[in-house]
């Protein structure tokens, strides 16, 4: 049984193209981390036992918990993010493409989701390859989604035997298939569909379950993410000896440390009591960058943020969530690269603010004092 040893978890919010954010702030901290280690091979899964995902998050964790530096997760989303969320009339220099995007919108319906998914998949392949499994990820990692037939949250485990069977492109694109943006990830796995039947849920005839973004259970999963290890002290997850070293075979809830990473908080977007009361439709707007998502999943992210700082140990819990000016505020489906840059710059600055660099200083010291599982 470990002893006065810290346990580790890394947790990362949802926020479509805005996952940047959170990676460049960890790209500051593998730095930090390689700099003090005087290990420039370092990578950030090096130093946590437990890494949660949502969305955007889900990405990031995965590839962090593959080894990839925050360095690569940070060109992922400069270099195709639009691959993800192709340019629409409305952001461009319409005239020349809005009767085209309008005969479209007209001949598939209004309804239809802003981007049909097939980027968001090909760059998702491209990240993880096709047939890489979720156990074979290094590190217990764990990834929120819901299930829209049976109005079930899911929660994918790598720990799990029969989730940990499933590709990793499938569980990331389950959990950021953001209403409005994405149609839902029709999960056929044959592992998943065993899964449900230990459950006891229903399957649809046509064998495929409906799942979207994760941000509507858990746009921050942290809650889910401390739930789990401590339900470990109960429960050992399959393969225990794969996952849990012996030196946190218990732990307590006062050794529990998280750094959770935001995808920034635009400070402009306010609704007024003029649209708060007035609007209907204008909620789910693409136009309007959706707002509707963005509240429901700021709310459970601010709700999530919340009670972590109440139930975990005083100065155990690192929170890093840049705030967004005009400038740098951008819609979670919008790619558009001049945006993109004015992000980057903007957590750059964060990420040398004085009060910043000392929390992250701070953090390096907490993940560095204790060991470890090595990476396979």
């Amino acid at each position: 049984m470990k002893e006065n040893k810290s346990y580790h978890i890394l947790s990362l919010d949802g926020g479509g193209i805005r996952g940047l954010t959170s990676a460049i702030v960890l790209e500051c901290l593998e730095k930090k981390l390689q700099e003090h280690e005087q290990k420039p091979e370092a990578r950030l899964r090096d130093y946590f036992e437990l890494i949660a995902g949502t969305s955007a998050g889900s990405i990031i964790a995965c590839g962090i918990a593959r080894g990839i530096s925050a360095t690569q997760i940070k060109n992922l989303f400069l270099k195709r993010g639009k691959d993800i969320f192709p340019e629409k009339w409305w952001n461009q220099g319409w005239f020349q493409s809005a009767i085209k995007s309008l005969w479209e919108r007209i001949t598939t319906g209004f309804t239809q989701p802003m981007y049909d998914g097939r980027g968001l998949e090909r760059v998702l392949k491209d990240v993880f390859e096709k047939e890489f499994l979720f156990e074979e990820l290094a590190k217990p990692t764990l990834i929120t989604s819901y299930d829209t037939y049976n109005r079930q949250a899911i929660v994918f485990k790598n720990t799990d035997r029969l989730i940990g069977k499933i590709p990793v492109w499938e569980i990331c694109r389950s959990s950021a298939a953001a209403p409005v943006a994405f149609p839902a990830h029709g999960m056929k796995n044959q592992n998943f569909l065993d899964y449900y039947q230990t459950k006891n849920w229903e399957i649809p005839s046509k064998g495929s379950i409906p799942l979207i973004d994760g941000g509507v259970i858990a746009n921050d999963p942290v809650l889910c993410a401390i739930a789990e290890r401590l339900h470990w002290n109960l429960e050992s997850p399959d393969n225990k000896e794969k996952w849990i070293p012996p030196e946190y075979e218990w732990v307590d809830i006062k050794e529990i440390v998280v750094a959770s990473f935001g995808c920034g908080q635009p400070i402009e977007g306010k609704i007024g009591i003029k649209q708060a009361r007035g609007w209907g439709i204008e909620w789910a707007s693409p136009l309007r960058d959706v707002p509707i998502v963005d509240i429901l999943f700021d709310g459970s992210t601010k709700t999530s943020n919340y009670i972590a700082q109440q139930v975990l140990w005083k100065d155990k819990y690192f929170r890093f969530q840049p705030i967004l000016d005009e400038q740098s505020s951008i819609s979670p489906f919008d790619a558009n690269s001049k945006k993109l840059r004015a992000l980057q710059q903007k957590v750059e600055r964060f990420c040398q603010a004085e009060a910043v660099q000392t929390r992250i200083n701070q953090l390096v010291n907490s993940l560095t004092s204790t060991p470890s599982k090595p990476s396979v």
